[in-house]
């Protein structure tokens, strides 16, 4: 227990000096900044000046960053049970808001208006935003499934959403990154983007090889005569149930074993459809 505890408290301590030395940075470049001596030296070497403590603030600010990430990521080592995808974005994000803090106080020790490229960055990043909304959506959706993770790499789910046209796609979960999440099943890959997964229903731990299909009945069709209908196509192997409902018609999805030939339930529909 003490050899864990120990690198971990080291770095918070070098962690701490970092910041300490990076505070005492901004505030002599601030107070040297309103100092008459500093004012009645040239021009240009003011600049070194100013220059200089702005290049060490920098440096001292990347190592801040990286020193914390370090630290994090040791504590994370200590438990294994610690996912490494949250880790993953945890890292990105720290990197994120920590190299923004350090560069913008940076600008402002070079006496750089900030707030004239944060408005002309504004601007650009609509514009930017409304191009790339899709990415945008499915990077978002990608920290979702990072955060809530409604299903484990390995685990084999059904997912099923409008934007699929009511296709419910299913395999084995192999990948899950930014952007896509990755099933397997019979040696296909199917590529879902990130923001159709997070909209779908999950279904985890279905049946592995099952074929689904769906099937649109009026409402004059007794669900229970069309699934008495089906069980004797299949042999009492088909599996039935209503997944939604429509104006004039609701949906049945008909679940058969893999070796059975969807054919069966094609010939199984036209017959009960003839009979009605």
């Amino acid at each position: 227990m003490r050899e864990g505890v120990r690198p971990a408290s080291a770095g918070w301590r070098r962690f701490m000096m970092y910041l300490v030395l990076l505070v005492a940075l901004a505030v002599a470049a601030y107070l040297g900044r309103e100092s008459e001596r500093l004012q009645s030296l040239p021009s240009l070497d003011r600049q070194i000046i100013e220059w200089g403590i702005a290049v060490v603030w920098f440096v001292v600010g990347a190592l801040v960053v990286n020193q914390l990430r370090r630290t994090v990521n040791a504590m994370a080592a200590r438990h294994p049970g610690a996912d490494i995808r949250v880790l993953s974005v945890v890292n990105r994000a720290l990197s994120a808001v920590g190299y923004a803090f350090v560069l913008v106080v940076g600008l402002n020790l070079l006496q750089v208006r900030v707030g004239s490229i944060l408005v002309g960055g504004a601007v650009t990043g609509v514009i930017v935003g409304v191009g790339a909304q899709s990415t945008l959506a499915n990077l978002i959706a990608g920290l979702v499934l990072f955060a809530v993770r409604p299903f484990q790499l390995g685990e084999y789910v059904s997912f099923r959403t409008y934007l699929f046209g009511g296709v419910e796609y299913s395999g084995t979960v192999v990948d899950v990154n930014w952007y896509h999440t990755v099933l397997e099943e019979g040696g296909v890959r199917r590529v879902l983007p990130n923001a159709s997964v997070v909209s779908s229903a999950i279904t985890v731990g279905a049946r592995e090889g099952n074929k689904l299909c769906t099937v649109p009945l009026p409402y004059a069709v007794a669900f229970r005569d069309f699934e008495a209908r089906m069980g004797e196509a299949t042999g009492g192997r088909a599996t039935l149930a209503i997944k939604e409902f429509a104006t004039d018609t609701y949906t049945v999805q008909v679940e058969i074993p893999a070796e059975m030939d969807l054919e069966v339930v094609r010939e199984a529909i036209a017959a009960f459809r003839a009979g009605t």
